[in-house]
């Protein structure tokens, strides 16, 4: 598919990079934009070689947010709620957040500034990295709206509530080295080695075994709905599944033989 908004790349080593393609708006979210993000997804999803998905913006900005003209024309009292978005802000929030529906691990490459929804669409990655000059922020108060996007879903969860209210509240800008000290992003890097130091992170989950993968990412998220003993049944589960695998084999091979294992999913 030929995409407008976004690119989507592949390496041999199964890491797909989804990159928000509109630097001259610093990569403000649209729903068309956001169209581009669900097909995207769908064809990863298809895809048995990927590994894992890295998301990331062109230019100097990772996403500044929902985008201004968009919010311009359809808030106010006279509007009624704009059909782009905010009439109905749930099927905006799914285009983006589609890429939730992937199995394999996530990471956000976050190469400048993060700004609301923008933030948001971040935190629904399982890891991230940030450029040390990123500026990151939920903006929402000082635009007058309610957080959207999963803002309030997924940031209390990293970092706790209180430290969450502080931000949502005051609508701050923060740096890179405040999200680290938080825990909004795994680490902060200079902005020049941020590329090559998110790939290594991906190259070393891609050589891991990626069925083992994938069923620990599924047991992480599962892990803070149920309790220790529905979670020491579903491990049990899926851990006699990966046992029987190739790559289980394969792995334990490895060790005892001193090389680097070559895991094939199966």
């Amino acid at each position: 598919m030929v995409y407008e908004h976004i690119t989507l790349t592949r390496s041999d080593e199964g890491i797909v990079t989804l990159t928000f393609n509109r630097p001259e708006t610093r990569n403000s979210m649209t729903p068309a934009m956001g169209d581009e993000v669900v097909a995207a997804v769908g064809e990863i999803r298809a895809d048995s070689q990927a590994r894992v998905f890295v998301l990331t913006g062109a230019g100097k900005a990772f996403s500044s947010g929902g985008d201004l003209g968009m919010l311009a024309r359809d808030s106010g009292a006279a509007s009624g709620g704009g059909p782009s978005m905010l009439g109905a802000p749930r099927d905006f929030y799914a285009r983006y957040l589609a890429l939730r529906q992937l199995a394999i691990p996530t990471i956000a490459a976050i190469n400048g500034h993060a700004i609301g929804a923008g933030l948001c669409i971040a935190l629904a990655c399982d890891l991230r990295m940030a450029a040390s000059d990123a500026k990151m922020g939920m903006t929402f108060a000082k635009l007058g709206i309610h957080p959207g996007m999963g803002a309030t879903y997924f940031l209390p969860r990293l970092i706790g509530t209180a430290r969450a209210a502080e931000l949502f509240f005051t609508g701050r800008v923060f740096d890179a080295a405040e999200a680290e000290r938080l825990g909004v992003i795994n680490r902060a890097v200079p902005r020049e080695q941020l590329h090559d130091q998110v790939m290594a992170l991906a190259r070393e989950i891609a050589g891991c075994a990626p069925l083992a993968v994938r069923m620990t990412k599924k047991a992480l998220y599962r892990g803070g709905e149920h309790s220790l003993d529905d979670m020491l049944d579903f491990e049990a589960l899926q851990q006699g599944i990966t046992f029987t695998t190739d790559d289980a084999r394969e792995g334990v091979l490895a060790i005892m033989e001193k090389r680097t294992p070559k895991f094939r999913g199966a």
